[in-house]
């Protein structure tokens, strides 16, 4: 059954910018499908190309002391918002914002000098970002997972982040020995492990002779993955354990309805902003860190509802900005 507000008669036009990267537009794109899910919704797709340093750097002198152009904007009239999520897309948006007139909704927390200049910002938690005004804290970032069909006690999915030298030291003989109590612990669970583009060439080497050694593990690069993988992966795994500095694949496992376990990582910092994610997940009982699966075993597990921050965040959106007759 359509929701009310599919009725009216004029679409909703939204120009999307997007900036390639899988991360950023899957936040753009879940808000998205969610929003088709409350209006009439017509979308315009605009790819953003990556900029050099200076090239931003002009853009945005631009931006702050140039007059405000509308040419080229032909076909563009009618938009009633701009959405866009990663740094490429601010000053473009925020430049079609003064054009066209229209709001400007963005994803993660911009530079401090443009936070104000756009209408609507969803702010993670973890970046410390005081809820109200045009800021709207989210628990995590909004995504494009969600529940799909029955879920299989026996399949278990691994998830590996990597190195980051700013946030984390990589250990990867500690995290091999984590991985091979849970597969032990699980033996009657098949796991499918993957890697992701930060995984060090040792992790992979290791996850190749576990899976060589253990015939309830699989594991695959990240580069032998197709579009729309994981996602399947979500779907039928019950469990899925991720490492600690990937948290945007422990809040598409918690969208998709999985059981999500966090493989610890060696932090630089106490005041890291995915510790401070990790440690609010595990706070609420929406996530098992890996010391506490350890001591409590299956116990630990709570049931929630699955998270769908997408559907806040379009919901809101329409709050503030009704479809117009």
């Amino acid at each position: 059954m359509l929701h009310p507000m599919t009725e009216h008669r004029r679409p909703m036009q939204v120009i999307a910018f997007l900036d390639g990267r899988p991360g950023h537009e899957k936040q753009t794109r879940g808000i998205l499908r969610e929003l088709e899910a409350l209006v009439n919704l017509e979308v315009i797709e605009i790819k953003v190309r990556r900029q050099t340093l200076p090239a931003m750097v002009w853009d945005l002198a631009g931006l702050l002391f140039s007059q405000k152009q509308t040419a080229g904007l032909e076909g563009y009239q009618e938009a009633d918002f701009l959405i866009g999520t990663g740094t490429q897309t601010h000053v473009p948006m925020l430049r079609m914002k003064r054009a066209l007139g229209i709001p400007a909704i963005t994803c993660m927390v911009p530079a401090s000098y443009l936070r104000s200049r756009f209408d609507l910002c969803f702010a993670p938690l973890h970046d410390g970002i005081a809820d109200g005004g045009n800021i709207v804290t989210t628990i995590g970032p909004p995504n494009c997972s969600r529940p799909q069909g029955e879920k299989s006690v026996s399949a278990g999915l691994i998830l590996l982040g990597g190195v980051d030298p700013k946030s984390h030291h990589w250990r990867s003989p500690e995290i091999v020995d984590r991985i091979r109590t849970i597969v032990q612990r699980g033996a009657g669970v098949h796991w499918t492990v993957s890697s992701s583009p930060r995984t060090p060439s040792d992790m992979v080497e290791m996850m190749i002779e576990i899976a060589s050694e253990l015939t309830n593990v699989d594991f695959f690069r990240f580069e032998e993955t197709e579009p729309g993988w994981i996602e399947g992966q979500y779907a039928r795994s019950s469990v899925v354990w991720v490492t600690a500095d990937s948290m945007s694949m422990v809040y598409e496992a918690l969208s998709a309805g999985c059981r999500v376990g966090i493989l610890p990582v060696a932090w630089r910092r106490a005041d890291n902003k995915f510790k401070k994610s990790a440690d609010y997940l595990a706070r609420h009982g929406l996530a098992v860190p890996y010391s506490a699966w350890l001591a409590g075993g299956e116990g630990q597990w709570r049931e929630h509802e699955p998270l769908n921050e997408a559907r806040r965040c379009a919901a809101e959106i329409v709050r503030r900005w009704p479809p117009k007759d």
